[in-house]
C-alpha cells in the first residue's frame, strides 16, 4: 500500500542553485504613481461622461456605462494586484491569479524602462521547463532584487555542462 502524502514534507531542492527567501516577500505589482494615474483618469472619465448630453436609458448610454464600468473593474485590480515569491512558486494577483512553481521555472528576465519605473512597473518575463510563460508586474524594490537573484541561479544553470 502506497505511504499517504505528507503535506508537511518540506519540497524537493530546486534542480537550479536558488535558495528561496526563508519568508515569503510580497510587494505592489504596480506603483503607487501608476495607480494614481489610473484612479485619475477614471475619474475624469466620468465627470466628462456625465457631462455629455444624452439619454442614459437609450443602448448608447448601456455602452458607455459598460465601458466606463469596465474600466473602473480594471482600475480596481491595478490598485489591489500584489506579487508574492515563496519556497513553492511566484504568484501575482490580478483579475485572474498568475502562478508559476519555482521547480518549473526555466528561465527568468527583468525588462525595466529605465528612469520610469516609477510609471511603468517592471516585468518579470517567466518560462517554464515546457516553454510556456507568464509575465509578472512587479513596483517592489526587494522583489526585484530576488527576481535577479533567481535570474542570475538559473543562468549559472544553463552555463553548467
Amino acid at each position: 500500500m502506497p505511504a499517504p502524502l505528507n503535506d508537511d514534507a518540506p519540497s524537493p531542492a530546486l534542480p537550479y542553485p536558488y535558495t528561496p527567501p526563508a519568508t515569503p516577500l510580497s510587494g505592489p505589482a504596480f506603483g503607487a504613481v501608476f495607480k494614481l494615474l489610473a484612479w485619475t483618469i477614471l475619474l475624469v472619465l466620468g465627470v466628462w461622461i456625465v457631462r455629455l448630453d444624452f439619454q442614459w436609458s437609450t443602448r448608447q448610454g448601456a455602452w458607455v456605462a459598460a465601458a466606463w464600468a469596465m474600466l473602473a473593474f480594471i482600475a480596481w485590480h491595478i490598485q489591489r494586484s500584489r506579487i508574492r515569491l515563496d519556497a513553492e512558486a511566484i504568484e501575482q494577483t490580478w483579475m485572474w491569479r498568475r502562478r508559476m512553481p519555482l521547480r518549473e521555472v526555466a528561465f527568468i528576465k527583468i525588462f525595466r524602462v529605465r528612469g520610469l519605473e516609477h510609471l511603468i512597473a517592471p516585468r518579470i518575463y517567466a518560462r517554464n521547463l515546457g516553454g510556456t510563460f507568464v509575465f509578472f508586474y512587479c513596483a517592489d524594490r526587494a522583489l526585484l532584487q530576488e527576481f535577479a537573484r533567481l535570474s542570475q541561479a538559473l543562468g549559472q544553470r544553463a552555463q553548467q555542462p
